[in-house]
């Protein structure tokens, strides 16, 4: 009877649907909690409490053959009805940032010539972006400008139907997508000759912002791994709080030198931790505090941040090579010295000068360490 009456609670952690406290009674039950814990860090969905586990089984268990084939054959109708409402996109015409990050996103997946139909994203080998998130956010883009439709051929257990409306919903990663017919009836190898001819002419605010999405998600990347290096065990660690922090001092920092400010605000609270004199959630709530106070410690002071070095391009994402490599041209440099507060001046002056010494020109003024106000 005592041992029935016996739960284990965790208070900091949340049923993911009802957001209600998750406890367990047995050892494999808290095994598996501690594996579904970990894998929420990993940007995985979170844990379900018994009852919302339960509720969420049920219907599985009720769903017989009949209902599934009357499902699948509505999505497969819906999915029909949609590529006949799609219309053709002038891929001339794009935007330089939807020219980017389609040009990213066709050579992440990797198609054979000829082919039209880009695979699931849990299916490809190459990273479209640091952080599956952005990846995700590329192609919710991407879907919402018409350029990538949800291919017939998906699985189409990767869709949510609803009732009233037919409308469909699609698991971003789990589907497989059919890009846009062109205009001018251009084949998808025209199309990427095209894309990558419009990188050579940037727009300076265009990859302001695509420098911008792409250092904030490295900073992410990093800090993931810094986490998972000291081994911290709560979920929500890089909160809203800590990006902020990390997109402030973007203006005025490199991504090397925030990568720097990441990896020595990390280990001072692992060094925290160790101590054992502060809350686990007391610890975590000083990150954001300790990015801004190492910034401006140094700013004010005039001390330098030396920056990291750029790991090598095959360990990068597709999107980050991209910006780095084919558009600024001077990928080490750029990583290293680039500051967001200067992106726009200095496409300005790619523009204007020779491509060959633009790079080595703008940044021999700059000491590798600087990071001044």
């Amino acid at each position: 009877m005592l041992k029935s009456a016996c739960r284990l609670h965790f208070p900091r952690v949340c049923c993911g649907s009802c957001r209600g406290q998750i406890s367990v009674m047995t050892r494999s039950e808290y095994s598996s909690l501690i594996r579904k814990i970990h894998k929420f860090g990993e940007l995985w969905p979170p844990p379900l409490c018994s009852f919302c586990s339960a509720a969420a089984l049920a219907p599985k268990q009720d769903n017989g053959p009949v209902i599934l084939t009357n499902h699948r054959d509505r999505v497969a109708n819906a999915l029909r009805r949609l590529h006949e409402k799609a219309k053709p996109v002038d891929y001339a015409e794009l935007s330089f940032l939807q020219s980017c990050l389609l040009y990213a996103a066709l050579l992440a997946a990797n198609l054979a010539p000829g082919q039209s139909v880009v695979p699931p994203l849990e299916m490809q080998m190459d990273e479209l972006a640091p952080t599956p998130e952005l990846a995700n956010e590329i192609y919710g883009r991407l879907c919402t400008d018409g350029i990538f439709i949800p291919a017939l051929s998906s699985d189409l257990d990767a869709f949510s139907l609803d009732r009233d409306t037919d409308a469909v919903t699609i698991d971003i990663r789990a589907g497989a997508w059919t890009l846009a017919s062109d205009v001018s009836g251009r084949s998808i190898d025209e199309i990427l000759t095209l894309l990558f001819r419009r990188l050579d002419r940037p727009e300076p605010k265009a990859v302001e912002v695509l420098w911008y999405l792409v250092a904030e998600d490295e900073c992410r990347r990093y800090f993931v791994s810094q986490w998972q290096r000291y081994r911290f065990a709560h979920p929500g660690i890089y909160s809203a709080k800590v990006s902020g922090a990390i997109q402030h001092y973007l203006d005025k920092c490199s991504i090397g030198e925030m990568w720097n400010v990441v990896y020595y605000s990390v280990k001072n609270l692992a060094a925290l931790t160790q101590e054992g004199k502060h809350t686990p959630q007391h610890i975590y709530n000083m990150l954001p505090g300790g990015i801004r106070r190492s910034v401006d410690y140094r700013l004010a002071n005039g001390q330098s941040i030396w920056p990291w070095h750029r790991p090598s391009p095959r360990e990068a994402s597709w999107l980050t090579n991209i910006l780095l490599d084919t558009i600024l041209k001077a990928g080490d440099v750029c990583f290293k010295k680039l500051k967001g507060r200067d992106v726009v001046k200095y496409v300005e002056y790619l523009i204007t000068k020779p491509i060959d010494c633009a790079a080595a020109t703008w940044f021999a003024t700059s000491p590798p360490g600087e990071c001044s106000d």
